[in-house]
């Protein structure tokens, strides 16, 4: 067993915090304790830049991990560590109307890490997949992608039930809100759900509240490191943002909806997957790989 000290949060800290925190209490290979001194490693969990006032405690660095999920691709905490785990492993080249990214090369102690599947996201009941396709994307000021992606759905002639644009306001911490169950079980009923990383940095709870309600996913594609990366057509569908790549997705959405049974294999197998490979506990195995 690894002794794991996982430094507390304000409060009860964000809902990425939180996520660790499940892949730490769910993972066989971790005994949580509750100081840094019994621990064989520190977890420092680092979101954003506003938290650093609840964060002046330090840690021998030989023994520091610092996790941080911070949506700047460049930004890079101070504290000295053993490793470093980052989630925004891109940078933004901006296109007309839209934004492309690339890797961004780190120093050998950096790491990528992605968001997770949560418990919480999974709907178990039994449901009736009566949603031909769904894109409930939150359209905020400087996210061109999104609202890219939007416009073209909208214009689409889709037969069948849609929920096209923003379904509702649920709380990102309150995972059991009468409006996140709602939001979750209109992922259970979609055939086809498509989503869209953010404009600015790649990773997002999107992705993986999709997978886990076991829909066909179509999200733009990704340039992150990954484990066990995720594979065009056969665990979901990727596509670019460019005007040929719209196109490009235009076809392949309708071609899905019209192949409800190539539609369906490629989503159970997606969920599969990501249920074995991209839970929380799973994350915190790649961590614990490359530090142990």
């Amino acid at each position: 067993m690894i002794k794991i000290y996982y430094v507390p949060c304000h409060k009860d800290g964000t809902r990425e915090y939180k996520l660790i925190n499940q892949g730490l209490v769910n993972n066989p290979r971790v005994e949580l304790v509750d100081n840094a001194k019994e621990s064989d490693f520190v977890f420092y969990f680092y979101f954003t830049s506003k938290h650093k006032e609840y964060y002046k405690r330090r840690f021998p660095a030989k023994k520091t991990v610092v996790i941080d999920y911070h949506d700047r691709s460049q930004w890079i905490s101070p504290i000295k560590c053993f490793a470093y785990f980052k989630r925004s492993w891109v940078i933004k080249i901006k296109e007309e109307g839209y934004t492309i990214k690339k890797p961004i090369e780190r120093e050998s102690h950096l790491h990528p890490l992605m968001m997770a599947i949560m418990d919480e996201f999974i709907i178990n009941e039994e449901m009736e997949r009566d949603i031909a396709l769904s894109c409930p994307l939150r359209i905020k000021p400087g996210n061109p992608n999104r609202q890219r992606v939007l416009n073209l759905l909208k214009g689409m002639d889709i037969q069948g039930n849609t929920q096209i644009g923003e379904f509702n306001r649920g709380s990102m911490q309150g995972f059991n809100d009468s409006n996140m169950r709602d939001y979750f079980r209109l992922l259970r009923r979609s055939r086809i759900v498509v989503t869209c990383n953010p404009s600015r940095w790649e990773g997002d709870h999107r992705t993986w509240e999709a997978f886990a309600n076991g829909a066909l996913v179509f999200i733009d594609r990704m340039w992150t490191p990954m484990t066990h990366p995720l594979i065009d057509e056969k665990h979901c569908i990727f596509y670019d943002l460019s005007d040929e790549g719209l196109l490009k997705l235009q076809e392949r959405i309708e071609f899905y909806l019209e192949h409800g049974e190539l539609a369906y294999d490629i989503a159970r197998v997606g969920h599969e997957f990501t249920m074995r490979y991209h839970r929380t506990a799973n994350r915190i195995d790649e961590i614990l790989d490359i530090i142990t």
